[in-house]
Parts: C-alpha cells; structure tokens; sequence
C-alpha cells in the first residue's frame, strides 16, 4: 500500500479537566476532603478561564481548613462559591453598605448547604448556618443570578451577587442534589430550619440558644447586643465584628450622647426641663433605631461573646 494509500485516524482530543489544571498551575488542594473539582472549577479552558479558577482556588484555600472540621463522613463538596445574602430590609436602611456584612461563602454538599460568613476579601469571619435539603420546600434561581430559597419553617432567603460563571452553573448544580438527597428519604432533625453553626468546633447550636454544648463557646444574645447599640450606637456592631458599619453609626452616638449632654447642661444652668425635651427625643429616636436595627441583624446568627473552656480545634477566623 503506498503511502497515499495508507488510511489516516483521526485522534480525539483529550477533555482538560479541573484536576490537570490545578496540576497545571501547581496548585493542590486537601485530600481530606472530596471535591466535585468540575463542578466546583466549570470553566478550564477558552478564553479568560484563568483568573476566574485562580480567584475560586484561593477563596476555597482560605475555607478548607474550616470544611475540614465541619464535614460529615462521606459528605462531598458539589459546589463552592462566594455571593451576598440579600434583605431588603438592610438594603433600604444601610445601601450598599448592607454587603460589607452580608458577604457570603455558599457550600453546596450531598447534603446540605452550608452558608459562612465572609470579609469583602474572601477571608472567614465568625457567623455560619447549614441547611439540610429536606428543609428546603422551593428552590428558584433567575436569570440575572438571584437565588431564593424557601424553607420548611416559612423563612424565605434570597442570594445574589454571585460571579457570572456561577450564576450559569449553580442552579442546576442545586436542583440535582436537592432531587439526588430526597430520594435518599434522609430526614434529620433539626430545632429550625436555618440551623446555627458554632464558630469554634462548627456543631450544631439549636435554635435560641447562646451556649455549645460541644466546646463551650457561648454567644451573644440579640438583646444583649441591642441593649449596648441603646446605649451607645455602634457598640453592638462593633461586638458582632461589623467594624467598617460600627464605625459609621458612631457619628450618630456621638451626635445623640452630645446633644443631651448639651441639654443637660443647660437645665442645670436654667432650671429650664424644656432644655431636654429635644435632646431625650432626639437620643431615643437615634439611640433606639440603632438597637433595633441590631437586634434585627444580630438575630440571623451567631456572634462569640466567650472562648471556650473545652478542648477542641481552633480555627483561625478573622473577628
């Protein structure tokens, strides 16, 4: 046979995976902890997949510590990505300033979601809930990335601001374990059916109580918190590691503190009780919004008040 006679074949190329990559880039990830890596890393190829794999890459290195303490035998990592839990509630009160403390790591396993809190730069702050898929009865996620949740207890969540890449794949990503987990017929319990996670040991800590049985870390109470805002605007915040906010309603204690320092002194001067009514409605209305407004954000989790006195791993999160 001569040599243009001779039958040619074809070679199919070989499909890049998020495994070659990561190998690639000389990247590594915990063995300890089984990743879906194609879910988690959708894009590995064309243009501009680079800079979209490395950002996910380190904000999962920045949790794997934490995923490692916090997953169940044989619970697997589906999907990962970082996005902002919306409330309209703090977006008409607080603006753009309501994602400084909103932002938001999401966890999707075999199992459940998990949900941790974040600093705007990808790092673990100190408030996490879980979700088992038996407590969600509507899942919706729209085409401009809003996720909404509603929940077996009534709750409704809604998440947003999550990366273009993301927002493509992590719908269906959803749907398929929450049909993969019904059909295991798994129904564990729970006190509600957003659960707390501790900050330190991440067990379990059921609903309206402020002390882990586990490690011993207890926690601040809502009204604990509210009561300090009363006093001082921005006290509760700054407990709760809402600094850049804290900072921000400290203008309004100052403003409110000074007022009635103002008034005070000019009663004692003039004898005058109308030289306080302004001062006391003007302290109570500044005082009073700002505690409500913290118990409101201080009752969606957890904030640490006490190191623990048990033994158990520490987790480097930032306050």
């Amino acid at each position: 046979m001569s040599f243009d006679q001779q039958e040619t074949f074809s070679v199919e190329p070989v499909a890049i995976t998020a495994q070659d990559r990561l190998k690639e880039l000389g990247m590594f990830l915990s063995p300890g902890i089984d990743y879906d890596l194609d879910k988690i890393f959708p894009k590995v190829e064309g243009w501009g997949w680079k800079l979209p794999f490395k950002l996910k890459y380190k904000l999962l290195k920045n949790f794997e510590a934490l995923l490692e303490e916090c997953l169940f035998e044989g619970e697997k990592v589906l999907f990962f990505a970082k996005g902002n839990q919306h409330s309209v509630t703090e977006a008409v009160f607080m603006g753009i300033w309501a994602n400084g403390i909103n932002h938001t790591v999401f966890v999707l396993t075999n199992v459940r979601l998990l949900m941790l809190r974040t600093n705007s730069k990808g790092k673990p702050k100190k408030t996490f809930w879980m979700i088992y898929y038996n407590q969600i009865v509507q899942f919706k996620g729209n085409w401009h990335g809003m996720l909404k949740l509603k929940l077996k207890d009534g709750r409704k969540l809604s998440f947003s601001g999550f990366a273009k890449q993301d927002r493509k794949t992590m719908p269906a990503i959803f749907e398929q374990a929450l049909k993969n987990f019904r059909q295991t017929k798994f129904e564990p319990q729970v006190s509600q059916s957003l659960e707390n996670l501790c900050s330190h040991c991440l067990d379990k800590v059921p609903k309206d109580e402020f002390l882990c049985e586990t490690c011993d870390t207890t926690f601040w109470s809502p009204k604990e918190l509210a009561i300090r805002s009363f006093i001082f605007p921005s006290w509760g915040d700054f407990l709760m590691g809402h600094t850049f906010i804290a900072f921000l309603e400290m203008f309004g204690g100052l403003s409110s503190w000074t007022y009635l320092l103002t008034g005070l002194s000019k009663l004692l001067k003039t004898g005058d009780l109308t030289e306080l009514l302004a001062p006391i409605i003007f302290f109570l209305l500044v005082n009073g919004f700002d505690a409500l407004f913290t118990y409101h954000i201080a009752s969606k989790g957890l904030h640490p008040k006490f190191l623990p006195t048990k033994i158990s791993p520490q987790l480097n999160l930032e306050a």
